[in-house]
């Protein structure tokens, strides 16, 4: 098995996850706490790696700047339905559509009956959390299953603690694909997540001979694990020489 801690950095194109892989998750989606490091750290690798960084979130790109501001390289927003690449925005068609109006409004109607629930529009789609009532899993699945039968442009996804409407053709997989298609010969991708959406990522870099690492618990096709988003700061902290 690959050796994490003797990486050949040369050859890498990092695609990175950001909740519960750089940061810890939180109850609510703008209660994150981002480590007063990881800026700096980020900014570090992108320049050890001659620019090939990218992070890969469900976030949407203007969210993930809120929080990272100064982030130098890529971005692949809302499961890759957005990306900022070399600076420039790549928008979805579906921003603004009648279709995503319309779930969007059946989410916070849901939310709206029921205490505990968070809604997190986007653009492209919606999310309902439910991690503060677990017990409404079931129903906050059937409920956006129902707002999205008819619809052939979005689709249902599972998430930790949360169910996500998002354009069909959205998907972190898409997104490495899209990051290593404009590499030259002999680099390889390396996905680090803590979801099952990164999973589908690991799939892809699989087959680039790429390296996968899980962060936190759960089923996963990777072969490397770390126990969470400090691990993951040490690891990089060990990539650019900074490891104590």
């Amino acid at each position: 098995m690959t050796d994490l801690n003797v990486l050949d950095l040369d050859r890498l194109f990092m695609c990175l996850d950001f909740d519960g892989t750089l940061v810890e998750l939180a109850d609510t989606p703008l209660g994150i706490d981002v480590p007063e490091d990881l800026p700096r750290l980020l900014a570090n690798l992108h320049e050890r790696l001659g620019g090939r960084l990218a992070i890969v979130t469900g976030r949407e790109i203007a969210t993930l700047e809120g929080f990272l501001p100064d982030f130098p390289g890529d971005i692949y927003g809302a499961h890759g339905a957005e990306a900022r690449i070399a600076g420039v925005r790549h928008p979805h068609p579906a921003v603004g559509s009648p279709q995503v109006e319309a779930v969007q409004s059946e989410a916070e109607a849901l939310v709206s009956a029921e205490p505990g629930l968070i809604v997190e529009p986007k653009q492209t789609g919606v999310v309902v959390h439910y991690r503060n009532a677990p017990v409404l899993k079931s129903k906050v699945e059937r409920k956006l299953a129902d707002a999205v039968r008819g619809i052939d442009n979005l689709e249902l996804h599972a998430s930790k603690m949360a169910v996500e409407v998002r354009p069909i053709d959205a998907s972190k997989a898409r997104a490495v694909e899209r990051a290593m298609a404009e590499q030259p010969e002999g680099i390889r991708p390396l996905v680090a997540g803590d979801d099952v959406t990164d999973e589908e990522a690991m799939e892809v870099a699989q087959t680039m001979d790429g390296i996968c690492i899980k962060v936190g618990p759960g089923d996963t096709i990777a072969a490397h694990r770390l126990d969470g988003p400090s691990q993951m700061i040490s690891l990089i902290r060990t990539w650019l020489g900074e490891a104590a």
